[in-house]
């Protein structure tokens, strides 16, 4: 029987529960349990939504090896926050710590997988890779994962809880899915800080130009004119270096990525009352029979 894995890029979900719920829990005062509660919830949706039978968490890296390779990787990230972004970061961080570190294990869910110096992507990358034949559901917001889409491979948007397929994307890009490592390596990625192929600026007192996303795919899908300047900066010797150097970035896996091994899991019951009691979640408790059967409680 084939296994039907979702595996969840943890901090993108946990991400999109601090937004949808964080904007009216600001005060600092009072003990914050509203994102393991959001998180208990949603992993409920998830595994009804998805009919899963093998659960896996990825989880991204402290350390970061594609900053040694791009100093200015993710440069921009977390800039510029405002005051209430901060307070709702405190208080959700602490949590987010918690869930990894006590509530999944506590429950009995053993596949927590990721490596010193990579990013959840590339444990998803490496298990899509392992287990070809398997279906999967991943659940995340990056556009990044459109790679790894196959005919046994889908995501599931962690905001709008929405399916995106391997059809849904070759009829928005009209490229095969494998294509799509090349539109970021050329294109660069803007959230991540890559830049795209560089376009020649005939004013040196002008921004640099570079290749983009659009572009990109303009390009491979031969509605790029050769006599652009973007064209001939793709073909020349330092687009094509660029290109490759941004290869190293944005292929998932990254090289070096190790490989996992997913392992049944032991959800247990009395450990997920004991976990209720604890955080005083008395609308689960007081419903637990649907709980049981979702998460296989035992």
């Amino acid at each position: 029987m084939k296994q039907r894995i979702l595996i969840l890029d943890l901090l993108a979900v946990l991400h999109t529960i601090k937004f949808s719920l964080g904007k009216n829990r600001l005060s600092e005062n009072e003990k914050h349990t509203f994102i393991i509660y959001g998180f208990l919830m949603k992993l409920n949706f998830l595994i009804k939504k998805t009919g899963a039978n093998q659960i896996v968490f990825a989880l991204d890296s402290h350390s970061s090896k594609r900053k040694e390779l791009y100093p200015t990787y993710k440069e921009k990230r977390g800039q510029n926050r405002t005051e209430q972004q901060i307070i709702l970061d405190n208080l959700a961080h602490p949590q987010f710590e918690k869930i990894i570190d006590y509530v999944l294990p506590t429950i009995g869910y053993r596949n927590l997988f990721g490596s010193e110096g990579f990013e959840a992507d590339d444990s998803i990358g490496r298990i899509c890779k392992k287990y070809p034949n398997e279906q999967i559901v991943i659940c995340s917001t990056d556009h990044d994962m459109y790679m790894l889409l196959t005919n046994n491979v889908c995501m599931l948007n962690a905001k709008t809880n929405n399916y995106y397929t391997i059809t849904d994307f070759e009829r928005e890009f009209k490229i095969p899915s494998k294509m799509w490592k090349r539109v970021k390596a050329m294109g660069g990625c803007a959230s991540d800080n890559i830049k795209g192929v560089e376009i020649p600026k005939s004013d040196p007192t002008k921004k640099q130009m570079h290749v983009a996303q659009t572009g990109a795919l303009n390009y491979l899908t031969g509605k790029m004119k050769s006599t652009t300047k973007a064209y001939k900066a793709i073909e020349s010797r330092a687009g094509k270096n660029i290109i490759n150097r941004n290869k190293a970035l944005v292929i998932l896996p990254m090289r070096g990525t190790p490989d996992f091994t997913i392992r049944p899991d032991h959800p247990s019951l009395r450990k997920f009352i004991q976990l209720c009691v604890e955080y005083q979640f008395d609308a689960i408790l007081e419903n637990i029979h649907p709980w049981k059967q979702v998460l296989k409680l035992k």
